[in-house]
């Protein structure tokens, strides 16, 4: 078994985590209008007087100056955030990250797309070498507080190789109260399981269990359902808490941007004191309102979930470190697949939502160059329905299959990437158990991806 040597030894606690800003920062302006410096403002005087042909929210972006705002990477095209969970100052390991999500939002086609990233992930931290990744914050917090947030979004830009263009990190109780507060989440459990070793905050265990089906959940069972490792029926690993993360998340989304939300001004002010008390964000007043108002024109369907993990066509694989520990590992050790799989991500989800079926031909004398290519295919969304020889193996370039009739454009086009050659056209035949939209045949000019 592989090993590696990242010292497992936490940082001491620092200091707790300076007072958050957040995007409901924009909406207190509304309740000091009274204020005669404010009054004297030309924007605030200009909202005032025309307030009645703007919806609530454009008011709110005047007010905010973010009307003709730019978000960071906006005019590139993709804006990228950094979600971080933390235990904070009452937790053992407070500044330890249970949730880390890169999310990432496509203004133009208002898509997002979640990427989890298991916390025990080995990566590179500056000053410290590898070590998991849920402890990037905890090391940047030495440095000072609000360091932590800095230091992991430095690390997962390395990482995936992409700009972090903003990070928001939320502690325990500040992610109770917001459920408590919004009246809780509606999540539907895919199974029911149970956790005979859920961890409390005096350093014991405690029993938890959840129902299949839809459940209201208040904050505590939104947390426990979030954080339990130890869970039965399949539950027990990151991968599938990380599911559960984002599944909350989402439910978390749906209802904050509710109307019953935003036109509740007491339930506002409440959220506001929440957010500011325990979230820390680089994000300005008028960057916030203007993300905010993005995400409520973002609809469900068009929000994609992966997670980075072992399953077969996953890109990670189990390890343990000279002292013991459980690390989690790439496939490939320069995370060049990770690399692709975050820059790729709505190209991925494109090519998962075709369905086409693949099939794969070694046309090679290399055994295996059909299953590890599968492996890597799928792990980029593709649905590789058969593997096997092709009818020799003395093919000098690889060969690439179109059957679709050209009702699977987006597959065709990443496949001619990965594998640079052009798609030839054919009849769908029957020959084959489960007729293929596309076939590619390996050749010996194939590396990889």
């Amino acid at each position: 078994m592989t090993t590696l040597n990242p010292q497992t030894i936490l940082p001491p606690s620092a200091p707790a985590v300076t007072r958050g800003k957040f995007f409901l920062y924009a909406l207190i302006i509304i309740t000091f209008l009274g204020g005669g410096w404010l009054l004297q403002q030309p924007r605030v005087q200009v909202t005032i007087v025309e307030w009645n042909k703007y919806s609530l929210w454009e008011n709110v972006k005047r007010l905010a100056g973010s009307e003709d705002l730019l978000l960071k990477g906006e005019n590139e095209g993709r804006i990228n955030f950094l979600i971080l969970g933390q235990g904070g100052v009452v937790h053992d390991g407070p500044y330890l990250t249970d949730t880390i999500i890169l999310a990432s939002i496509k203004p133009d086609t208002k898509q997002v797309a979640l990427l989890s990233l298991p916390r025990d992930l080995v990566v590179n931290i500056p000053s410290w070498g590898f070590k998991k990744i849920n402890s990037a914050n905890a090391y940047g917090e030495e440095k000072g507080t609000g360091q932590g947030a800095v230091l992991a979004t430095e690390v997962v830009n390395k990482l995936v190789n992409l700009p972090i263009h903003y990070y928001i990190r939320l502690d325990f109780d500040g992610f109770k109260k917001i459920i408590d507060q919004i009246g809780g989440v509606s999540i539907n459990i895919e199974r029911s399981f149970t956790d005979n070793q859920f961890p409390t905050e005096k350093n014991g265990y405690t029993t938890i269990s959840f129902e299949a089906g839809w459940q209201l959940l208040s904050g505590e069972q939104a947390l426990q359902y979030t954080r339990s490792r130890h869970g039965n029926n399949g539950e027990s690993s990151d991968f599938a808490r990380a599911k559960r993360q984002q599944q909350v998340l989402l439910a978390v989304k749906e209802k904050l941007f509710s109307a019953s939300t935003l036109f509740n001004p007491s339930l506002v002010l409440k959220l506001y004191r929440t957010f500011s008390q325990s979230v820390d964000t680089n994000l300005g007043a008028g960057e916030a309102v203007k993300l905010v108002h993005l995400i409520r024109s973002i609809k469900s369907k068009d929000i994609s979930t992966r997670v980075l993990d072992t399953s077969p066509g996953g890109l990670l694989h189990e390890t343990v470190g000279v002292d013991g520990a459980y690390l989690l590992v790439p496939n490939v050790a320069d995370y060049s697949e990770i690399k692709n799989l975050a820059n790729n991500i709505f190209d991925i989800n494109r090519v998962a939502a075709e369905e086409a079926k693949v099939i794969i031909e070694n046309g090679t004398t290399t055994v295996g160059l059909g299953e590890a290519t599968a492996l890597s295919l799928k792990s980029q969304g593709f649905n590789i329905t058969q593997v096997t020889n092709a009818t020799t193996g003395d093919f000098v370039r690889t060969l690439l299959y179109d059957y679709s009739g050209g009702s699977k454009p987006i597959t065709r086009q990443i496949l001619e990437a990965i594998f640079h050659t052009q798609a030839l056209n054919l009849e769908k035949t029957t020959a084959n158990d489960v007729p293929p939209d596309f076939r590619i045949i390996l050749g010996a000019n194939y590396l990889i991806p």
